[in-house]
């Protein structure tokens, strides 16, 4: 299975989610390590009540990192993304793993997937990418499609509350040997809901030339409207809220904002 790309367009015909993801990103990010995901991963089974065997989507999984501490738990995995340097990175990483997980280049809007995982996961702020709330839910239907009944979801969003009360509106980041100016802004008036967005230019250190210039604008759903959104997709939340994917409980201004939910049906 693949992707099949919209027609030919330039670069800034493109929306940003089909050209910031690739191995600069990585440079940019080198605290998402597999470190990182090993440490959550037993957290993030536990939530999903999950057993070895079981077979898990990663959605939006990028460069495979929890894909590879979930295979290294007795998971089954599948991967999607719509990168194909993460996925090429994902496929290098991942050769020696016992059930090397299988990686799919796929727009997570129209995933083929039906009834086929005990479980599925969408980390570190993976919806909200695209213009509408449609779009977004058309995600979430997929991932509903995907799940046997009784299967269980994890999303792992931003919490609006952290983002208002601690954006940082410009700084400078020395990461990688790369200078990183950041200029974020919410965008409160946006249609379909507020827009928290990043404006990155990435230059070599020491040097004048500008590496890489972009933008990234991410929707702002309040846990209430996950929960909403969720319930449309066909998935009943459950149980308590999480305030990081280490399980900690939520509270108004955690970091982050998990949920679980889970498809109607006997398990």
């Amino acid at each position: 299975m693949s992707f099949a790309p919209a027609p030919e367009a330039t670069e800034l015909d493109r929306p940003w989610y089909t050209t910031v993801f690739d191995r600069l990103w990585l440079q940019l990010h080198p605290h998402r390590d597999d470190a990182e995901a090993q440490r959550h991963a037993p957290h993030i089974l536990a939530m999903l009540e999950l057993k070895i065997g079981a077979r898990l989507l990663d959605v939006a999984c990028g460069a495979g990192r929890y894909c590879r501490a979930f295979a290294s738990r007795g998971l089954k995995v599948t991967g999607i993304d719509l990168s194909l340097e993460l996925l090429e990175e994902a496929r290098a990483k991942s050769p020696n793993l016992p059930g090397m997980p299988l990686y799919l280049r796929w727009d997570a809007r129209s995933m083929p997937f039906q009834s086929q995982f005990e479980a599925a996961v969408s980390l570190f702020t993976s919806l909200g990418y695209f213009p509408t709330r449609q779009e977004d839910l058309l995600v979430l239907r997929g991932i509903a499609r995907a799940l046997v009944p009784g299967g269980a979801f994890l999303i792992d969003f931003l919490n609006p509350a952290h983002v208002r009360a601690s954006l940082v509106a410009e700084e400078q980041q020395e990461v990688s040997g790369l200078s990183v100016d950041f200029r974020r802004r919410i965008d409160e008036g946006a249609a379909g809901g507020p827009l928290v967005i990043k404006h990155v230019v990435v230059r070599r250190s020491g040097a004048r030339g500008v590496e890489a210039e972009f933008e990234e604008r991410v929707r702002l759903y309040e846990p209430r409207e996950i929960d909403a959104l969720l319930v449309e997709a066909g998935l009943t939340p459950e149980g308590e809220r999480a305030g990081d994917l280490d399980g900690r409980p939520f509270e108004p201004l955690s970091e982050r904002h998990v949920r679980v939910a889970r498809k109607p049906g006997r398990r």
